[in-house]
């Protein structure tokens, strides 16, 4: 999909933050751990929500969708993970831990997702080893035998995906388990809450140090996506490239706090536990030095956005990535064919503001398409972005959407 924005328009109005991509995905997963019923409310419609049940569907369970509403059951008859789906998304990664807790054996072909730099599963299997499971490696899939036993382990690095694939390893596992120097992301801390609704034993919930005791199968539950922190932060961005007022509802702020301090703090900005309010008169001199690190810290998943803002401002702002070696490249390359004024230094931008202009550009991931179309909504004149199906990726009708406050943007 083509996405032409004419720029120079403000935004004014009100838009809703649906449930999220990253969270959906992990609570999907792990209803593979119980063959009750498990409904999961504010399920986002978008495509890597739409190739997951495809995933769990292929395992055996049963799925059904009204609107976003999601319901999943029935106990899994393969762990034959297929090639063809799992390539498609980074969240297949998410299926290892609970299809091993119930079939005793899985092979994972290595899942697909973003091309933004080296994304390893050597941490989900270090983890799963500690356990006891027996893991080989076959270059391009991962096949796992065995039980889960309890263990005290150490992640040598808070990664998101590990975190939850060793969180439901435990849960579902034999005796007592200690996991320390877990992600602290909003998604995590939901998984845990639906696990121990689920019957799972888990203390800690929130913490970086979980202690968990294995209880096998589990049973059924009804959990509420929580709402997307990144499309949060999208949204405002788009509001502070353009200008004007916009209100967020049915988000939370404290779980995009980094980027309200670094980012929203410049212009007015209120919010309550539920809304968000900014109103933009004009651009700010640089945002500073911004670098992603893991949550509560500036998330990677919104570098992209503030690059666009950073080449929109009034001063020199640097973004250093520290995640992902590849995140800032290309953005940096289609946002220089806009006029911007970009040097890039190993795994840091320098930034200088200054006027951007109409331009085609092509997307290369789901962030980082998002973040062009803001960028192109504060450029003069029209600028054309070339997406591949990224953006549809984790946005539900993105384009309708920003018109909807405001924006002047085609699709084709």
């Amino acid at each position: 999909m083509d996405y032409i924005v004419n720029g120079g328009k403000k935004l004014c109005g009100s838009l809703d933050v649906y449930g999220a991509k990253n969270c959906a995905l992990t609570l999907l997963a792990a209803t593979i751990l119980t063959d009750e019923e498990v409904v999961l409310t504010n399920c986002p419609q978008i495509v890597d929500v739409d190739n997951m049940l495809l995933l769990l569907s292929a395992v055996g369970k049963r799925v059904r969708r009204v609107g976003d509403v999601v319901s999943v059951r029935g106990a899994p008859t393969t762990a034959e993970i297929p090639r063809d789906i799992a390539c498609l998304l980074r969240g297949s990664a998410l299926l290892l831990a609970p299809c091993l807790a119930r079939c005793g054996a899985v092979t994972l072909p290595l899942p697909g997702g973003c091309a933004i730099g080296t994304r390893p599963m050597d941490i989900h299997v270090d983890g799963l080893r500690a356990m006891g499971v027996d893991v080989v490696d076959n270059g391009d899939s991962l096949r796992c035998v065995g039980k889960s036993h309890g263990t005290n382990y150490s992640l040598r690095f808070a990664s998101v995906g590990a975190t939850e694939n060793l969180i439901c390893a435990a849960a579902s596992g034999v005796g007592e388990f200690v996991l320390s120097n877990c992600a602290l992301e909003p998604e995590v801390v939901a998984l845990t809450q639906m696990l121990v609704q689920m019957g799972a034993h888990i203390d800690g919930v929130g913490r970086s140090t979980l202690h968990i005791v294995g209880c096998g199968k589990l049973h059924g539950t009804e959990f509420h996506v929580i709402p997307d922190r990144i499309v949060a932060a999208t949204y405002l961005s788009a509001v502070i490239a353009s200008g004007g007022e916009l209100t967020l509802r049915n988000c939370v702020p404290g779980h995009f706090a980094a980027f309200a301090q670094t980012v929203c703090d410049n212009f007015t900005f209120r919010h309550t536990q539920t809304e968000a309010y900014i109103r933009v008169k004009r651009q700010p001199s640089g945002y500073g030095h911004i670098v992603t690190a893991p949550y509560p810290a500036f998330h990677t998943d919104m570098q992209s956005q503030v690059l666009s803002l950073a080449a929109l401002s009034r001063g020199r702002t640097y973004v250093t990535e520290r995640l992902f070696e590849n995140r800032l490249r290309h953005n940096c390359q289609m946002l220089q064919r806009m006029g911007a004024e970009i040097s890039l230094l190993g795994d840091t931008a320098r930034v200088d503001g200054r006027r951007l202009h109409g331009a085609e550009v092509t997307s290369a991931d789901l962030r980082g398409g998002a973040a062009l179309v803001v960028a192109a909504l504060g450029a003069e004149g029209t600028s054309v972005v070339h997406d591949e199906g990224h953006i549809s990726r984790g946005y539900v009708a993105f384009a309708d959407a920003l018109c909807s406050v405001g924006a002047d943007i085609q699709t084709r």
